[in-house]
């Protein structure tokens, strides 16, 4: 299972925000890849054109050798799961209602869920730490568990590539390592994750690769553990410091200004 990103050049009105000449890379089964940079490095654009919300002005992505261009709606939800980082949920379902509609590209027409989609459902939703909220009104949660809510959601489309645009922003450090803990498992089972980072720390804690984006263009891809500080410092132009810590000697960084 290989996706591709070939050459992608997105603009947004006369602005080219991903450089078309230095953006490509290719993602495999059982990669967890964090996508790192500043503020408007162009890493949620990335995210979006991958899953289809936005189109690509120039360059090609492929899934399994497979151009994703042409796909309909539903072909390419059954590729792509994508959590952004504006998710709400606007109307008063219920938790189990919400994250059933992750089901819905596997449904036929006229088709209704079933009693397989309604455990896949539940599923996602003990992966998530949400037992008990079934019954729960969306628009009366908090931030966090909205949040949650959200990756249950694209949990139960059961997709092979995970898209997550900066999925622990709202969550504490415990929802944060369970979220990547999650992603670890769907690796494991073979999946794609691409998630969008700030937080340098579980970044390098939680991924195997990391892209780094800069005005648009990638300027490195490497393993996690071989993080620098020279690297750190190009893209946010402040100084960093790296320690190894740890039984499993992981890296730490923290910036110094």
């Amino acid at each position: 299972m290989i996706l591709s990103i070939d050459s992608l050049s997105v603009y947004l009105g006369y602005k080219e925000i991903l450089k078309g000449g230095a953006m490509s890379f290719t993602a495999n089964g059982g990669e967890i890849i964090g996508i790192l940079g500043p503020n408007g490095s162009g890493k949620s654009t990335l995210l979006r054109a991958i899953s289809g919300i936005i189109k690509n002005d120039a360059g090609r992505i492929t899934f399994d050798g497979k151009d994703t261009e042409p796909l309909k709606t539903k072909e390419r939800a059954r590729i792509f799961a994508h959590v952004t980082q504006s998710e709400h949920f606007a109307a008063a379902y219920t938790v189990l209602e919400s994250v059933l509609m992750g089901r819905y590209p596997h449904l036929r027409r006229f088709e209704n869920y079933s009693a397989q989609d309604i455990e896949i459902a539940r599923i996602s939703m003990r992966r998530l730490s949400l037992e008990g909220f079934e019954k729960r009104i969306v628009t009366e949660l908090s931030g966090g568990e909205s949040a949650r809510v959200a990756i249950a959601r694209a949990l139960a489309q059961d997709t092979p590539v995970l898209l997550l645009d900066e999925p622990t922003a709202a969550l504490d450090p415990k929802y944060s390592l369970n979220i990547m803990r999650v992603a670890r498992e769907l690796a494991d089972e073979g999946k794609i994750v691409i998630a969008a980072i700030h937080d340098m720390n579980l970044a390098m804690l939680a991924t195997d690769r990391l892209i780094f984006l800069k005005e648009g263009t990638i300027i490195s891809d490497r393993a996690s553990g071989d993080v620098d500080g020279r690297i750190l410092e190009y893209i946010y132009d402040i100084p960093w410091e790296l320690f190894t810590t740890g039984t499993n000697n992981r890296k730490v960084a923290f910036p110094l200004e």
